[in-house]
């Protein structure tokens, strides 16, 4: 089946990337919570990388503000903000694609 004019393969990626989004985004809010750097910056990476993919550049610019700021400063501060703010803009981006495509 051709939904929206696009290939099934990239169909079933565009799905799972919106399955896998907010499992990650709780990924790194917990990550944060306990204050693992590391994994914080992980994951923003993953998360920037996948949404870029998809032209969500509301969720990937905070995540490469704080994946810069884990990998560079080693610091936390004002993570969750950015987490909230690539949370919101993620819903947002998804009724937006979805209303444009009625789907």
């Amino acid at each position: 089946m051709m939904a929206f004019g696009y290939t099934p393969d990239f169909v079933e990626i565009y799905v799972q990337f919106l399955e896998q989004i907010p499992d990650l985004l709780g990924q790194i809010r917990e990550a944060e919570g306990l204050g693992n750097v590391t994994r914080v910056a992980e994951l923003a990476h993953k998360i920037k990388g996948s949404a870029l993919n998809f032209g969500f550049v509301g969720v990937s610019t905070p995540m490469e503000e704080l994946e810069g700021q884990a990998k560079g400063a080693g610091r936390l501060d004002g993570a969750l903000e950015l987490i909230r703010r690539a949370e919101e803009n993620f819903e947002a981006a998804r009724a937006e694609v979805a209303a444009a495509r009625n789907i």
